[in-house]
């Protein structure tokens, strides 16, 4: 009979994983199904722009049943309630009328190979009033929900006479100072600035009165616990990053532990607060572990722990790569921290292409490849015409490195389709504002 690999999850993890094998499953060698609570593919490293009206939502997700058209993979949208490792089994919650689980029909998935690559979700960290009161950047919804909320604190704000509430209003936080917090504060200050200059300015407007927004007005705060922006680059891009910031009027706020959010703003662990009535949290992530039956895995950081072959340990026929797996660094641990690949896109990638080849050469009995990483390096957004990067030992900053970032971004999507429609947003973008119809 057939093997039938069942994958959980659809991210960059998963999905590569399935093209892997789409040439084997149309030969009848092998049958794939995947497992995803969303009916498409989330190209996550652009969702920045969607939240700041520089893409549509539509831009940067792609339906798995068109990725996989005329290839026999089975698609499945729900959510994973149970892994049964003992008898190759997988219940599934669907998402039929979403939130209403008594309409929610289970269905319960056999596998002869199980690939788990259901990514990561916000974390919190445990800080009170965090996850109530700020807004995450993980999914199409999140994005839609940041430019709504950036829209409607515009519209309050003109409504109101009172200065207190109008300067809360108009004070937009940003929660951490890695690559995804330093995309989405550059975008979100070239969004407000073009918003107040076209939309909302009155020069005869008074600020401690109802009516327009000043220029001077919105405040745009990125808030770091480290010392420094972007710690896992050199120092020269860092403050390269730093001084772009700065001069796009972000306020930055380093070495700033949050220890408290509330709906008025944020309270700061060297007992000062920042007041704001939009925080955007993007201060870090942690593994989605969907629940086993029976003994639990052993965890690493959160983590999965995988051998070599990214198989779970003590389990041949269950892989896990991605956000999930905790695969151990050996160039970089030492006997104190040992430690684990970093939740990169590229790394996701090179991940899956390895569990499928392995798959594969176990089902004929042939030896398995080990996993050996090689990072190409890796470069960030800091708003329009600006980014900085390091590839391989180059340390790289400018126009001609904000060009590169999008072409490899851009040639990362399936489609052909999907990438004339980014181009087309990229272009209009240019030369028009952008967009602040609220989703």
């Amino acid at each position: 009979m057939k093997p039938h690999i069942l994958i959980l999850g659809a991210g960059f993890g998963g999905m590569y994983v399935a093209r892997e094998l789409k040439s084997l499953v149309k030969k009848g060698e092998v049958d794939v199904t995947i497992v995803n609570e969303t009916n498409y593919f989330l190209f996550t490293p652009l969702l920045h722009e969607v939240a700041t009206g520089a893409l549509a939502p539509q831009s940067v997700a792609e339906p798995l049943r068109e990725i996989f058209a005329g290839t026999d993979i089975k698609i499945c949208q729900g959510t994973v309630t149970s892994i049964d490792r003992e008898h190759r089994m997988v219940t599934v919650l669907g998402d039929v009328n979403g939130d209403d689980i008594h309409h929610r029909i289970k269905h319960e998935i056999a596998y002869d190979f199980l690939v788990i690559a259901t990514g990561a979700t916000t974390n919190y960290y445990n800080i009170p009033g965090a996850d109530i009161h700020t807004y995450p950047l993980k999914t199409l919804a999140d994005a839609a929900e940041i430019r709504r909320r950036v829209i409607d604190s515009f519209e309050e704000a003109i409504l109101c006479d009172d200065p207190i509430v109008r300067a809360r209003l108009l004070s937009f936080v940003v929660v951490g100072g890695g690559p995804t917090g330093i995309e989405i504060v550059s975008e979100l200050a070239e969004l407000i600035k073009g918003m107040v200059k076209r939309y909302y300015y009155d020069t005869k407007c008074n600020p401690n009165e109802a009516g327009s927004c000043g220029p001077e007005e919105p405040t745009i705060t990125l808030i770091h616990a480290g010392p420094e922006l972007l710690q896992q680059f050199s120092p020269t891009l860092r403050e390269a990053a730093a001084d772009k910031l700065t001069k796009a009027g972000v306020k930055l706020q380093l070495s700033a532990t949050v220890i408290n959010v509330t709906p008025r703003g944020l309270e700061l662990a060297n007992n000062t607060t920042v007041s704001a009535s939009t925080v955007i949290w993007a201060a870090g992530v942690k593994p989605i572990i969907p629940p086993f039956v029976g003994d639990m895995p052993a965890l690493i950081g959160g983590r999965l722990v995988v051998d070599e072959y990214f198989r779970l340990n003590g389990d041949e026929r269950v892989f896990a790569l991605g956000d999930v797996a905790g695969y151990i660094d050996m160039m970089h641990t030492t006997a104190e921290k040992p430690m684990t690949l970093p939740m990169l896109a590229q790394v996701a990638v090179g991940q899956s292409r390895l569990v499928a080849k392995n798959i594969c050469v176990f089902t004929k009995g042939k030896k398995m490849k080990k996993f050996e990483y090689h990072s190409k390096g890796s470069m960030v957004s800091v708003g329009q015409w600006f980014a900085i990067g390091e590839i391989f030992s180059m340390k790289i900053a400018g126009r001609l490195t904000w060009w590169l970032w999008r072409t490899v971004y851009l040639f990362k999507f399936i489609s052909w389709k999907k990438r004339l429609r980014i181009v087309i947003d990229w272009t209009l973008d240019a030369f028009y504002p952008r967009d602040i119809t609220k989703l």
